[in-house]
């Protein structure tokens, strides 16, 4: 699910924007570990508090020794954190080695998924050959848009704006008006056919799109196979055309979008477990849930509109009872020109009040199990000492603007799960790696400015690798 703040949205439009709390009915099982009635350890600096606990079961939380909840404060003048956060731990006996690669989509892809939630509908587009003389629109939509211009133009002059200036309305309604002579009354349709290709001597031309029209609603429907070296991110998209735009999480609104959406969550839920079962994802499970409001950009003057409120529900895979943790980053950053990114395989369907919105396959693994072994995961009290000292002196590397900048964090879960990794410079393949993952509320102050929230879902704060202590930036994927 990709995250912004609808004033950011604005500024930053072109960018890739990322897309993440933490569900409460996860397909796997984890525990919260339960206090140890023997055994402690002092409080150390900085009032942090490290009893350690016993387990009833599971041997990772038998290794790792965490706390119940983990609670610290840090403060570096610059950056301060306070930590009072949930351990979840997954219920399993082991971290296992994996080698991860990117795959294309098959046809078989692509037949489950239509089956599944199109109902095996044939796609379909309109004739472009047969409406040039339109550019592909009906008369009664290249009307619309008059209208539009003219009642834009309107409202211009009646603002005292020049019409000229911001928009050419004159120019743009005698363009309109050229095409309606030549536009048909009803759509030229033609049927496209449903093959899914790849070929790495076509790059650019391996792709799928058109139509499906089910129940009486149509989806549009693409499938972009264009994986190459240079090239790590792949994607298959259906999104009904009453949404016709984008879903984005803004943050800061969760309370107004869910007395917006009138959407029973449990029955959307249910249903999207469902139809992702049916498709063949039986190791997938609900990560990450949250509401979604679409957004589109008008085409005339390039206004912002928020429509439809949605509900998302993020899916990821579960290996050996053991899920790969959902986070906000989508793995898209790159460190310098140089570098490659290799974006998260993602899974997410958003269901509206009238059912499903849309659906977003993105970036494909191929799982290869390495070894039978587990491997060695750093005990908890570890953990804690490098994130005590990592996270200030990271945000504070990133943050030192003197005494009229300050940033507070305020972390409410670690969570320990698996993390696709791969080594710099080689976005062909990586490894699953567990790992450590601090999330939290981001407040920034700035002399003389109100405070900045950024509460975002699912956004980890510092990501620690649990076998040997090292920091991973999740934006970059190393």
């Amino acid at each position: 699910m990709k995250e912004i703040k609808l004033a950011a949205w604005c500024i930053a439009a072109g960018m890739v924007i990322t897309t993440a709390g933490c569900a409460s009915d996860m397909h796997t099982q984890e525990e919260i570990v339960v206090p140890r009635q023997e055994d402690s350890r002092q409080t150390g600096e900085g009032g942090a508090n490290t009893d350690v606990q016993q387990v009833t079961e599971g041997t990772i939380a038998e290794l790792v020794q965490a706390p119940e909840r983990y609670t610290w404060e840090g403060d570096s003048g610059i950056v301060s954190i306070k930590v009072d956060a949930a351990v979840v731990i997954p219920k399993a006996d082991g971290f296992k080695t994996y080698k991860v690669t990117s795959r294309v989509f098959n046809q078989e892809d692509y037949d489950r998924v239509n089956e599944v939630l199109l109902k095996g509908a044939s796609l379909w587009d309109r004739d472009y050959e047969e409406m040039a003389q339109s550019n592909g629109f009906t008369l009664e939509e290249v009307e619309n848009t008059i209208a539009l211009l003219e009642k834009q133009r309107a409202e211009s002059e009646k603002s005292g704006a020049a019409s000229g200036k911001e928009v050419n309305y004159d120019a743009q309604i005698n363009n309109w008006r050229a095409l309606a002579k030549g536009a048909p009354k009803e759509a030229i349709l033609t049927e496209v056919p449903e093959i899914v290709s790849y070929d790495r001597t076509k790059e650019g031309e391996n792709f799928l799109g058109g139509n499906a029209t089910v129940d009486g609603e149509d989806f549009f429907v693409y499938l972009d196979n264009n994986l190459s070296d240079t090239w790590r991110w792949i994607s298959f998209q259906i999104r009904c055309n009453r949404v016709n735009s984008n879903f984005y999480n803004f943050y800061d609104q969760q309370e107004g979008m869910a007395q917006a959406a009138e959407i029973n969550i449990e029955s959307v839920r249910q249903r999207a477990q469902e139809a992702v079962e049916a498709m063949g994802f039986t190791d997938f499970a609900i990560s990450g849930e949250e509401y979604v409001q679409a957004v589109s950009v008008e085409e005339i003057k390039g206004d912002v509109h928020t429509d439809a409120v949605g509900y998302a529900f993020n899916f990821t895979r579960v290996i050996d009872g053991i899920p790969v943790t959902y986070t906000a980053s989508e793995g898209t950053s790159l460190e310098n020109d140089d570098t490659v990114p290799w974006p998260y395989e993602r899974l997410e369907l958003v269901y509206d009040k009238e059912g499903l919105a849309s659906f977003n396959w993105t970036n494909p693994y191929q799982v290869e199990k390495v070894s039978d072994e587990y491997v060695f995961l750093l005990p908890f009290s570890e953990i804690q000492g490098i994130f005590e000292e990592m996270a200030l002196k990271k945000y504070e590397d990133i943050y030192d603007g003197g005494e009229n900048m300050k940033l507070d964090f305020l972390i409410d879960e670690v969570r320990l799960g698996y993390m696709r990794v791969f080594e710099k410079g080689n976005p062909m393949e990586g490894e699953m790696v567990p790992v450590w993952d601090f999330f939290g509320t981001e407040i920034f102050y700035q002399e003389g400015k109100e405070a900045v929230v950024n509460n975002t879902s699912y956004a980890s704060r510092l990501t620690i690798n649990a076998m040997d202590g090292t920091i991973i930036e999740r934006d970059l994927g190393y």
